[in-house]
């Protein structure tokens, strides 16, 4: 039974309560334990600002926008004059990130960002943020690989480096802002498969990443965000302040070689 007085108190392992009932974290002084009392499968995963301690079966991999449009040349990033190589720098992790997740057992979640062709599900201020100037294309107008960000299209079809790894059991779950939880399924999805903890990568670090790391935090997720695995075309000190909240607010963060070693 929860009671509120138990909070801050020391538990039988020796750390002290984070939180209430089955939902409780335990703090120790070389570890945090996400999983305080989870029957499943326990693995520590070394992190800032501590180690974190979790559970294995009710973790899940959160990949964001890991699109043509973004990443790849003649995309929506490429063509607006933003450095879309920067973006390509998280592939290589991210590829690494899944196939961590594949031998630990643990589920991989892709979340698109695509639109409606008629952008009925848009406002103006979502279409300014793609469209600075009267010459930029913005979400649903043409490119040369077809229109940005549209169902369906060649911009929102995840990166080929990644595409390859997609099973047909992955969650994938399309949004329609940057945060991944906004007017989707993913929390829905999250609950009703008991997953408590999320690793997190993919681009922008400082926009849909961190949106999305943000609104699991205030839902109670245990986050981690994977710091090889996520990049921005955006100035580097924009994920250098993603990844100081993540540690410092929302989370921990770590990278995919230590989610890989996870034991």
């Amino acid at each position: 039974m929860w009671r509120e007085r138990d909070i801050y108190q020391r538990a039988d392992d020796g750390g002290v309560r984070l939180g209430g009932g089955v939902a409780q974290w335990r703090l120790h002084a070389d570890h945090v334990d996400v999983a305080a009392g989870a029957p499943g499968r326990r693995a520590r995963i070394e992190a800032e600002l501590l180690p974190v301690v979790v559970d294995l079966d009710s973790t899940a991999l959160v990949l964001l926008d890991m699109q043509n449009d973004f990443c790849s040349p003649g995309g929506w990033t490429d063509r607006s004059g933003l450095d879309h190589t920067a973006c390509r720098e998280a592939i290589p992790a991210a590829v690494r990130a899944v196939r961590a997740a594949r031998q630990l057992g643990v589920p991989v979640i892709w979340v698109y960002w695509y639109n409606r062709s008629d952008l009925r599900n848009l406002g103006a201020p979502t279409l300014w943020s793609f469209k600075h100037r009267l010459e930029q294309a913005g979400i649903g107008e043409q490119l040369d690989h077809g229109p940005v960000l549209t169902e369906g299209s060649w911009g929102a079809t995840l990166v080929d480096e990644l595409r390859e790894l997609v099973r047909p059991e992955d969650v994938q779950v399309p949004k329609y802002r940057m945060n991944g939880f906004h007017a989707t399924h993913l929390d829905q999805v999250l609950r009703a498969q008991g997953i408590g903890t999320l690793l997190f990568g993919g681009v922008n670090t400082d926009q849909c990443v961190s949106t999305t790391v943000e609104d699991a935090y205030f839902r109670d997720y245990a986050t981690v965000l994977l710091t090889d695995a996520t990049a921005t075309s955006s100035p580097a000190y924009c994920k250098d302040a993603v990844v100081f909240n993540s540690q410092q607010c929302w989370g921990f963060t770590t990278d995919t070689y230590r989610f890989a070693a996870a034991g």
